[in-house]
């Protein structure tokens, strides 16, 4: 198992002399935010830094799952145009959303769509030689509108069909009220990446290991003796902790 750590957790403007501490620290990877607007330039110093890279591609202002044939160009354009720049930069992996239906009620009807696209997607990624990850997301429980994939079924489900690797998101789980262990079996080989935070089961609050309900306790020790070798992923709130501190948690991690 690797210790990685999310460019996100750092904010916007870090510099070489960041990613050398975060080298220091004992980081083998970081995974770089690709919403960040000095992304490119993060992948390249990052590399010159010696560390690993990945990338979390962008979602904001994207959705696979679209009835909007403009929206849904535009989303595999942008996307297939960041894997191909990993590739160039060597890249390992890049993590994805699957989007989102409009309404709950057209949500079988999109992931029609959200299917047909991730195929595109995986295509592209396979020749380019980068590994594509679908992350678990957040169920909307008002029922407003539908995020894919916000259930274990829905998510293993699209793993399968589309033959995706899984980036399983533990502060995500939480709050899907999914245990970890549970859906580690069930996800089985496709798993290659886990974003690791706390939170207090009821909001995405991207806290240092211990700091909410402790929702990952076990979990390194369980990876471990299933003999997992991926990146285990930082992905910590910015707004609430300094680098130091992140990285005085990540130093005394043991993996």
């Amino acid at each position: 198992m690797e210790l990685w750590l999310s460019l996100w957790s750092i904010g916007p403007n870090l510099t070489e002399t960041d990613l050398l501490k975060i080298k220091e620290a004992g980081v083998q990877g970081v995974e770089i935010w690709a919403e960040h607007l000095k992304a490119d330039e993060y992948l390249r110093l990052a590399n010159r830094c010696g560390l690993k890279t990945g990338m979390h591609l962008p979602f904001h202002d994207l959705n696979l799952a679209t009835f909007d044939p403009v929206v849904a160009e535009r989303t595999l354009e942008v996307l297939s145009e960041w894997i191909q720049r990993l590739a160039d930069h060597r890249a390992e992996h890049a993590v994805l959303h699957a989007g989102y239906a409009w309404a709950y009620e057209d949500r079988h009807e999109a992931l029609f769509k959200v299917k047909e696209r991730l195929h595109v997607l995986v295509d592209i990624a396979s020749k380019a030689g980068v590994q594509l990850l679908l992350e678990n997301l957040i169920p909307d429980k008002l029922n407003y509108t539908h995020n894919f994939a916000s259930t274990v079924k829905e998510w293993t489900e699209l793993l399968t069909d589309c033959n995706l690797g899984a980036c399983l998101d533990i502060g995500h789980l939480a709050i899907m009220e999914e245990d970890p262990i549970d859906t580690l079996k069930k996800l089985g080989d496709r798993l290659m990446s886990v974003h690791f935070s706390d939170n207090d089961r009821a909001a995405d609050l991207h806290l240092l290991p211990g700091d909410g309900s402790n929702i990952t306790a076990g979990l390194c020790d369980y990876l471990k003796a299933e003999g997992f070798t991926g990146p285990l992923v930082y992905e910590i709130n910015p707004y609430r902790y300094t680098m130091d501190e992140i990285l005085l948690n990540v130093r005394d991690a043991r993996l």
